[in-house]
């Protein structure tokens, strides 16, 4: 079941494109030739809209369209409550309990067993590291 949610998030993003008015964080894993751009618009610290565009594996584009799923209409508290949650769980070490709490997100629990991809997997997330007070001032 997580392998068809990760090659329908691959093939048909729910969240691909660009909002204008709202600076692209670019996000870059020379690894494995990974390059998207991450719009996140804000209001009172809620993302209220995100899309990405870029190239990628197939793991860091499912996984760009399942971040921007999983924050959109979220606070930067619970953001980064179900981020700390994702990066234990792609390493195996997420509890049963935390990885039923991020939804589709587990979806990308099997990348613990592919430490290599890891990174594809979190590539998108480290979006949430580069945001500006400017950004957060997005509407």
């Amino acid at each position: 079941m997580y392998d068809e949610i990760l090659i329908d998030h691959n093939l048909h993003p729910r969240n691909r494109g660009v909002i204008n008015g709202v600076r692209p964080i670019k996000l870059v894993n020379s690894g494995c030739g990974d390059e998207l751009f991450v719009y996140l618009k804000f209001k009172d610290s809620k993302v209220i809209n995100g899309k990405f565009k870029g190239n990628g594996c197939a793991i860091s584009k499912a996984s760009a369209d399942l971040f921007i799923s999983s924050v959109k209409g979220k606070d930067l508290r619970m953001i980064g409550e179900i981020k700390e949650i994702f990066e234990k769980m792609i390493v195996g070490e997420a509890t049963k309990k935390q990885v039923e709490r991020i939804g589709e997100l587990a979806a990308l629990e099997s990348i613990s067993r592919m430490p290599a991809r890891a990174k594809c997997a979190k590539l998108a997330w480290e979006s949430l590291d580069k945001i500006t007070v400017e950004d957060l001032k997005s509407v």
